[in-house]
């Protein structure tokens, strides 16, 4: 009241100070009106326009390196052709703005001009539903997508053509994103475009990091295949608006060390407006490269073991299933592993046809015959019921007389009750090596009998047979060995017995557990856990990662049988191949003493019908001071072979790079 009874006084000054606080407090009412209720969906605009939208950013993948340091897996540059939408939403309203319908209306001259004829035209828009502005607009926004992807494509001489669903929903789901409409550009379209799109609206390059294998199917199935998936690892940031393409490693050394090879995925925040278009971004998190990881594995014996395989499928013009392993004695380290058929493992990484995968299936291309195949052994068992025999005091020097088949004329068998058993040697008298050499199932299966089972599985479980050797988790069979306690039952007969002298029947293996086996007779019973990756480390040495070293020769088991044993089977092993009777003879090489066991193994089917042929080839070098191991397999649906005479050839091949090697100084030690 104070404050209007000074008012009410004729004071000019004091009138005025409260006309100018009166308006003052107008503007200050007037402005927060205009804010609040006029300006609001302004600024609710404005801060749309400020949403930011999160990328994951995969890291590189690590490379994967043979034991010298040679390249097997890595990466490469990929250049694909992209659009930015954001680019383009001038050419999107110019286009909507062609297609809208009009109306075109003549008119009269007025009525104060009846003696004029001209007439005015007048061209007015169409009203339009929201409904029908929206489907217009769709179509303008296509129609400029397609024009631009046409005149690329016509201009790369590559014709392209845009998929409608793919459009709209890197539109609605990923407006921020580069729409791709052409990927993995040759060096011929990268300076096409250069030379005819410098500059243009819209089109641009987008370098993105591919999978890579320089070798093609080189070792295939020890590098495995990746499939493309960009979920977040553990540890990694889970919430992302979007994901750029990623990799994860299923089979092989992709699968088993995914996590060392894969790095760790950074972010990157996009702002964007309220069309969802990009407006700038920046790197919250830089990706961390994966690491490399080194095999064990050489390079020159990889192809070589790969080379002879496919030489044998081009001879005899099949798709041969097979497998080759070459292992150091001395240490486990895996040195070779080849499967066949094989694969290429780029067009997993980079996108492979329908067809070409359809026909993978069929061949069971991606099967590592190696590690993930169950195989009857055949004679290669022999090798472990003869060091029974020896530990049970056989008399080497001791013959025993095969006996002449009757339906077989100039071949041997052996009655088991009233069950005759073939023999492919001849009949006669044979002592231990000759029996060994000529693969006498007779011989072996009569001193079988008289060792008993018992001790015969006792042998194969010191070897670890019927054990997975761990290299590969989910890629590996244990393959089968009796147990005892099943030996010991009622159900198993004599038969069991003979069939298990000859490795048919209840035992299996697989090309792995065949190179442990005679890597531990070879030098001397050291039983090895098969290494095939030497160490894993940082891809930059300056980034001051330290590098983890996986141990070469881990003790696996120690054999039980005296080194007098050993070195009896190591001899007439070594006649195996450098006799002109003996079954590996082919696999000869002048320069190297090999010494080897043959063997073929009959395959049935569940109505126990003949419908193959396991052959296998399983030896060492050099006879005198033992380094290498190699094992061949070969499965053949004819009759007419052996292991000798289909898998000596191949064994040759990989022996003869070996020899070329160690004569050149290279020689293979353990990776480092």
């Amino acid at each position: 009241m104070l404050v209007v009874d000074e008012l009410k006084k004729n004071d000019p000054q004091l009138r005025l100070l409260a006309l100018l606080l009166a308006g003052g407090f107008f503007v200050l009412i007037t402005g927060l009106w205009w804010v609040q209720i006029v300006s609001a969906r302004e600024y609710q605009n404005h801060l749309e326009m400020q949403a930011y939208r999160t990328i994951r950013m995969p890291a590189v993948r690590g490379k994967i390196l043979d034991r010298e340091g040679r390249v097997l897996a890595e990466n490469r540059a990929r250049y694909n052709l992209s659009l930015y939408f954001d680019d383009l939403n001038d050419e999107f309203t110019k286009e909507f703005e062609r297609l809208r319908p009009v109306n075109v209306v003549t008119k009269g001259p007025p009525f104060w001009e009846f003696w004029s004829h001209a007439k005015t035209v007048q061209t007015n828009r169409t009203r339009l539903t929201q409904k029908q502005k929206d489907a217009l607009m769709w179509q303008a926004r296509y129609n400029v997508v397609n024009r631009i992807t046409a005149d690329v494509g016509h201009r790369l001489g590559q014709p392209l053509a845009l998929d409608f669903k793919k459009f709209v929903f890197s539109y609605q789901q990923e407006r921020a994103m580069p729409f791709t409409i052409l990927t993995d550009l040759d060096g011929g379209q990268i300076a096409r475009f250069q030379e005819n799109f410098a500059g243009d609206l819209g089109a641009n390059l987008v370098l993105q990091s591919v999978r890579s294998y320089p070798g093609g199917t080189t070792a295939a199935h020890l590098l495995g295949v990746l499939k493309q998936d960009d979920s977040s690892l553990d540890g990694e940031e889970s919430f992302f608006n979007y994901r750029l393409p990623d990799y994860r490693g299923v089979t092989g050394v992709e699968g088993k060390f995914n996590s060392e090879l894969h790095g760790r995925a950074g972010g990157v925040s996009v702002k964007v407006n309220s069309m969802g278009y990009r407006q700038s971004e920046d790197v919250d998190t830089p990706p961390v490269p994966g690491q490399n990881v080194t095999l064990t594995v050489d390079l020159d014996l990889q192809r070589a073991a790969e080379a002879a395989l496919d030489a044998y499928s081009q001879q005899h013009h099949v798709n041969v299933n097979g497998a080759v392993v070459v292992m150091d004695v001395r240490n486990g380290d895996v040195l070779a592993m080849a499967s066949s058929p094989t694969f290429d493992p780029n067009d997993f990484a980079q996108g492979i046809s329908t067809e070409k995968y359809a026909k993978l299936q069929e061949l069971q291309a991606e099967k590592n015959r190696a590690t993930f195949e169950n195989y009857a052994p055949g004679s290669i068992f022999k090798t472990v019921v003869a060091l029974a025999a020896l530990e049970n005091g056989l008399n080497t020097a001791e013959t025993y007389r095969v006996e002449a088949d009757p339906t077989r004329p100039g071949k041997g068998c052996i009655w088991i009750g009233k069950r005759k058993i073939d023999d492919t040697a001849p009949p006669g008298d044979y002592n231990f090596k000759k029996a060994l050499i000529h693969s006498s199932n007779a011989y072996f299966i009569h001193h079988g009998m008289i060792v008993g089972v018992p001790k015969i599985i006792r042998i194969g479980e010191e070897f670890h047979l019927g054990e997975r050797t761990g290299l590969f988790a989910n890629q590996e069979t244990a393959g089968h060995l009796p147990s005892a306690a099943k030996v010991a039952s009622r159900d198993w007969r004599d038969g069991d017995t003979a069939n298990l002298c000859i490795g048919q029947g209840d035992v299996d293996v697989t090309p792995i557990q065949i190179a442990v086996m005679i890597s531990a007779i070879a030098n001397g019973g050291t039983v090895w856990r098969p290494r095939i990756v030497a160490r894993i480390e940082p891809q930059d040495p300056a980034t001051g990662g330290t590098a983890t070293v996986f141990s070469g020769g881990r003790v696996w088991d120690r054999l039980t049988v005296h080194p007098r044993s050993l070195n009896i089977l190591r001899d007439a092993m070594l006649d195996d191949v450098a006799s002109s009777e003996g079954s590996g003879r082919d696999a000869a090489v002048p320069g190297l003493n090999i010494a080897a066991k043959t063997g073929t193994a009959q395959v049935q089917d569940d109505r126990n019908r003949l419908i193959g042929h396991n052959y296998w080839f399983a030896s060492f070098a050099p006879y005198e001071s033992p380094k290498y191991a190699v094992v061949v397999l070969v499965q053949s649906a004819t009759e007419g072979g052996s292991g000798g005479s289909t898998c000596g050839p191949i064994a040759r091949e990989v022996y003869q790079e070996i020899l070329k090697k160690e004569t050149a100084g290279k020689n293979l030690v353990a990776a480092k």
